[in-house]
C-alpha cells in the first residue's frame, strides 16, 4: 500500500513538471516551439482547402486513445467552424514513434522535460525533429509538419488519457493556437505508462499540404495554405455556447505570463492570415455573469501592438500565429459561471468583431 502511493505521488509529481510543449507553428507568427517556434513562414499567394467538413472513417481501434483524441479534437474543431482533420497513418507513426520516446527516457531520466527533437544515442531514437520523423514514415518532403506533446498520471483507460491530452492544449495558449490552426491531417501517439512509472506520454503530429511555400521548417506550421478560414468572421476559443470549460490554464513551455501564478482559461480569437495579415485589437473583454470585468491581459504579436487601440502586451515568446490574438484572466475562472466575450478590431483594416458566452466547469 505504501509503496503504490509512493508510486502514485512520483507519478502525480513527475507530470506537474513536464510542461506541454507546443509546436512549430502552433504558437508563433506561425512556428514552433523552442527558438523555432516563433518564426514565420513567408507568405506566398492563398491557396489551400475550405475547411473540411467530412473526413474518410478512420482505422483507429475503438476506444482507443488515438480514436479518443482524434474525435475529440475534431468534434471540437468542427464547433469552432476551423475544419476537421484527416487521419494520417504516416503521422500515427512519427507520432507513436515520438511518444515511446519520450516515455522510455523521461523514465530513465536521460530526458528531464517534454521535448520535440530526440537525440540519437537515447533509447527508441527515431529522427532528430517532427519533420524528420515524419519523412522517415513517409510524409512528402513538402509537407510541413508541426508537433504538440504532453504528459500526465497514467489513467485507468486509454481514452480518459487522450481526453487529458487534448483537454491539457485546448486551456493552454500555444497549444490552443495550435490545435485550430490551419492543419489539413493529423496523427497520434501514445505511451500509456506502466506500474512503475505511471505517467503517459502523448504526442500530436500535424500536417499541411495544399498550397504551402517549399522548404518546411523542422518544426512547424506556415501561415499559407491548408483550411483557409472566411474572411471577415472571428472564429474563438471557448467556441459559442461551449459548457464545461476548464477554469484555469495549464502551464506550457514556454510560459505566456511568467509573471502571473495561476491564469484563468485562456481565450483565443482568430480570423483568416493567409498573407500573414495582421490582427490589431480596439476591445477584447470578457464579463461574469453579474456584469464584472474580469481582470485580464491582451497577448498579440508585436506587429500588432502600434495598431490596436486596446493596451495590450505584445507576445513575450514570440509565438502567436498571425491573425490571433489571446485573451489571458489574471486568475483562474468562476466555476459554473457564464461568461460573455466581446472582441473587435481589424484584419489589416477591415473591421472584425464577435459576441459570444460560455459556461466554465463545476469545478
Amino acid at each position: 500500500m505504501k509503496a503504490s502511493k509512493n508510486i502514485k505521488l512520483m507519478a502525480a509529481v513527475a507530470a506537474a513538471s513536464l510542461l506541454l510543449s507546443a509546436c512549430g507553428g502552433g504558437g508563433g507568427g506561425n512556428s514552433s516551439a523552442a527558438p523555432a517556434t516563433g518564426a514565420s513562414a513567408p507568405a506566398v499567394p492563398a491557396s489551400g482547402v475550405a475547411p473540411q467538413t467530412s473526413i474518410p472513417a478512420t482505422t483507429y481501434a475503438a476506444d482507443s486513445f488515438q480514436a479518443t483524441a482524434f474525435a475529440t479534437l475534431n468534434n471540437y474543431r468542427a464547433a469552432m467552424g476551423v475544419g476537421t482533420l484527416k487521419q494520417d497513418p504516416v503521422l500515427d507513426t512519427s507520432a507513436q514513434a515520438h511518444a515511446l520516446y519520450l516515455f522510455s527516457n523521461i523514465k530513465s531520466g536521460a530526458v528531464t522535460s517534454l521535448v520535440h527533437d530526440e537525440v540519437s544515442t537515447n533509447a527508441n531514437y527515431y529522427g532528430d525533429s517532427p519533420l524528420s520523423r515524419a519523412e522517415k514514415a513517409g510524409a512528402a518532403t513538402s509537407e510541413w509538419i508541426a508537433e504538440n506533446v504532453a504528459a500526465g498520471v497514467k489513467q485507468n483507460v486509454d481514452s480518459a488519457a487522450a481526453q487529458d491530452c487534448i483537454g491539457q492544449a485546448l486551456a493552454s495558449v500555444y497549444h490552443l493556437v495550435a490545435l485550430t490552426a490551419n492543419q489539413e491531417s493529423v496523427g497520434f501517439g501514445f505511451d500509456a505508462g506502466d506500474t512503475t512509472y505511471p505517467v503517459y506520454t502523448c504526442a500530436s503530429d500535424f500536417g499541411t499540404s495544399t498550397g504551402v511555400p517549399s522548404n518546411p521548417l523542422p518544426n512547424g506550421f506556415t501561415s499559407s495554405g491548408g483550411q483557409i478560414l472566411q474572411v471577415g468572421l472571428v472564429y474563438h476559443s471557448p467556441y459559442a455556447n461551449e459548457s464545461n470549460v476548464a477554469l484555469a490554464m495549464r502551464a506550457e513551455s514556454p510560459n505566456p505570463a511568467i509573471d502571473i501564478a495561476v491564469p484563468g482559461r485562456p481565450i483565443l480569437v482568430r480570423v483568416n492570415a493567409q498573407e500573414g495579415n495582421t490582427l490589431t485589437v480596439s476591445q477584447f473583454t470578457m464579463t461574469d455573469g453579474s456584469g464584472s470585468v474580469v481582470p485580464a491581459r491582451i497577448l498579440v504579436q508585436a506587429k500588432a501592438q502600434a495598431g490596436s487601440t486596446a493596451t495590450t502586451v505584445v507576445d513575450p515568446n514570440n509565438l502567436l500565429a498571425s491573425g490571433t490574438a489571446i485573451l489571458l484572466p489574471l486568475a483562474p475562472l468562476k466555476a459554473s459561471t457564464t461568461y460573455t466575450v466581446t472582441f473587435n478590431g481589424a484584419r489589416d483594416s477591415s473591421a472584425v468583431s464577435a459576441t459570444w458566452n460560455f459556461t466554465t466547469a463545476a469545478n
